[in-house]
């Protein structure tokens, strides 16, 4: 795990090492957040994506390729999913989905990619929990 900033993140993202990796790790401009890198979203374990709320983070981030632009093929719609029975449980518990999210894209879109991200982060810490 690598922390982007002195003050406490309250997001954790979780990235493509193909994608995000190479489009937001040390990025400059971003709101802190912290990073957790991965071979492929299609790993991705929705109890990681809980635990990491439930020790406090605010809303937690899946970035990676578009959907038919994983190296893994299907890592993307994978995660998709995740982040959809996630949403679901939340809302379940009486917690808004919107505190988890994802961003999907291209290393050839780095400022569009950053833009979504940012996007999310300011918008969680403008929530009222």
């Amino acid at each position: 795990m690598v922390l982007l900033s002195e003050r406490k993140a309250d997001v954790v993202v979780f990235g493509c090492q193909h994608t995000a990796t190479k489009v937001i790790e040390g990025r400059s401009g971003l709101p802190p957040f912290s990073y957790r890198e991965m071979p492929c979203l299609g790993t991705l374990d929705p109890l990681a994506v809980l635990r990491a709320l439930d020790e406090g983070a605010e809303g937690v981030l899946v970035v990676g390729c578009y959907v038919g632009r994983c190296r893994h093929l299907t890592g993307s719609q994978k995660a998709k999913m995740v982040v959809g029975h996630v949403g679901d449980v939340l809302e379940d518990a009486g917690i808004s989905r919107d505190r988890v999210g994802m961003v999907l894209g291209s290393p050839l879109d780095e400022e569009g990619m950053v833009s979504e991200v940012k996007r999310f982060i300011t918008a969680l810490e403008g929530d009222d929990r």
